[in-house]
């Protein structure tokens, strides 16, 4: 009988009316399903943005191999490649692997994603919602790797291409839309997120962020002057190209290897190596060598052999400093340090992170890498040290302050007279009354508020006053008239206490006997 009232019984699993918000069934008696305009979004979060990173990939191939006057047999194996190579995923072409990767159509792909997440993260509420959601943008991408590979494996045949490692090539592909995917969803859901987890912890996030985002332009303001320094060097790598086409191509493709560079000199001002094959480029000394022609490596300085170099070092102390005082002002007490000891590891995970992804193999010329871990060790270590010196000074002046306003008196207040402030009304004078017998006023319900600040009494022979002491005082008015006041005989006796009466005629009346 009760499963013909909630009608379980005369409907498929798949139509059952859901339970809450979301207003789906249930997965196998389990967790509700999502509905369908929640599972609209979530397949455009899974194949937009990898469908449009296609579109644009087979794009560009199409165009090179058009410019190249090359045919178009292996297009769909250098299309499957291309979306390999923008997730870190090694190409072996030709039996040459090539795992030095540019990071900035990485980065791009990274931010569309996170921002397609961020704006659907915005409607799901519940913690299964959110979980279909970053699954749904890990998923899409793996399927189109599942594709990939096996399109590369097929046109291996006509072109030499090698497959690459299927379990790197699902690593690093999950590895990168997870990144994305939750970085976008915590954007999203960033109240939520900060209810979760202690307040040091939440108050080390934007100062990490922007700790290794100056790091990153500090790098990117040396490579930029040392490419201006070392123009000309620069122009003749770029005259190599015999054409148009050929110095477009090379000028491309050193601005998608500019984020490696700059990685690269953040990792040197640090204290850390870059190596470029036998090049080696440190603060304290280079190590010379040869280096591809690639128009972007004219900034690697020449025969840096110690000198004044060492002071870049102030670079990463002057960020610790900075992170110090920004953990310092969001957190108060010693919670503030433990924000600089955790702004410090997450700004050096994520260095570390960057330096593993911008290196590789580069053929015939080596391995180009930064020692990821020491790169990582090394900021941790300078944030870590300057920012906790940092907090501590800002804690102490701001104790140093506060104890200032405890100590010191407080203000004077202005002395008051112990005479009692008066408030001086002064009665008409025959004279006045008589010029305003001819006045009428009249007000309903009105009530007058007056309150006396400060007065003074000022004496006049002949003149009675009233003396009102310091007070608010409320009249209310009904109802009033005034008229002319009758004459008063002289011969006549005195007024009575109440005084003659207005409403009563003013000549004698005769009686109306």
């Amino acid at each position: 009988m009760s499963s013909l009232i909630d009608g379980t019984r005369s409907r498929p699993a798949s139509a059952r009316p859901g339970r809450g918000r979301t207003g789906g069934g249930r997965v196998g008696g389990g967790r509700p399903a999502p509905n369908p305009d929640l599972a609209r979004k979530l397949l455009t979060v899974a194949f937009r943005p990898s469908g449009l990173t296609m579109l644009l990939i087979a794009a560009v191939v199409v165009v090179t191999l058009v410019s190249a006057s090359s045919d178009l047999t292996g297009t769909f194996g250098a299309i499957a490649t291309t979306w390999l190579v923008i997730h870190q995923v090694p190409a072996t072409i030709s039996g040459v692997q090539l795992g030095v990767l540019p990071l900035l159509p990485t980065a791009v792909m990274m931010w569309v994603v996170a921002r397609r997440c961020a704006s659907t993260a915005v409607h799901t509420d519940s913690r299964d919602d959110t979980l279909r959601l970053v699954g749904a943008a890990v998923a899409g991408p793996l399927t189109i790797t599942a594709i990939a590979l096996a399109v590369v494996a097929d046109a291996s045949a006509a072109i030499p291409l090698s497959s690459p490692n299927t379990l790197a090539a699902f690593g690093w592909v999950a590895g990168i839309h997870l990144v994305a995917a939750s970085v976008g969803v915590a954007a999203a859901h960033w109240d939520r997120v900060v209810a979760e987890i202690p307040p040091w912890a939440s108050a080390a996030v934007r100062p990490a962020t922007a700790a290794s985002a100056a790091l990153l332009a500090a790098g990117a303001v040396a490579v930029v002057v040392s490419l201006l320094v070392s123009w000309s060097t620069v122009g003749d790598l770029l005259a190599r190209g015999n054409g148009f086409v050929g110095v477009l191509g090379l000028t491309v493709l050193s601005l998608l290897y500019l984020p490696n560079l700059v990685v690269g000199a953040a990792a040197v001002m640090t204290g850390s190596t870059a190596d470029f094959g036998n090049v080696s480029i440190s603060v304290f000394g280079n190590i010379g060598g040869d280096l591809p022609p690639l128009p972007l490596l004219g900034a690697i300085p020449e025969g840096v052999a110690g000198g004044i170099w060492p002071i870049l070092l102030i670079v990463p102390a002057a960020v610790g400093v900075m992170l110090g005082r920004d953990c310092a002002r969001r957190i108060a007490g010693q919670d503030s340090v433990l924000a600089v000891l955790t702004a410090a590891a997450g700004a050096g995970v994520v260095m570390a992170l960057l330096a593993l992804a911008a290196g590789g193999d580069l053929g015939q010329f080596g391995t180009v890498e930064v020692l990821w871990w020491g790169f990582g060790l090394l900021t941790f270590a300078w944030l870590g040290l300057f920012g906790t010196v940092s907090a501590l000074f800002s804690m102490w002046f701001s104790h140093r302050g506060h104890m200032k306003d405890e100590v010191a008196p407080p203000e004077a207040e202005p002395a008051r007279t112990s005479e009692p402030e008066l408030a001086i009304t002064a009665a008409a004078t025959p004279e006045e009354a008589d010029e305003n017998t001819d006045e009428v006023l009249a007000q309903e319900s009105a009530v007058v508020v007056t309150k006396v600040v400060e007065a003074e009494i000022v004496e006049e022979p002949g003149e009675p006053v009233q003396v009102v002491t310091e007070e608010t005082v409320e009249i209310e008015v009904v109802d009033a008239e005034v008229v002319a006041a009758p004459e008063t005989d002289p011969a006549a006796g005195p007024e009575t206490e109440s005084g003659p009466e207005t409403d009563l005629p003013s000549k004698p009346q005769e009686s109306s006997d």
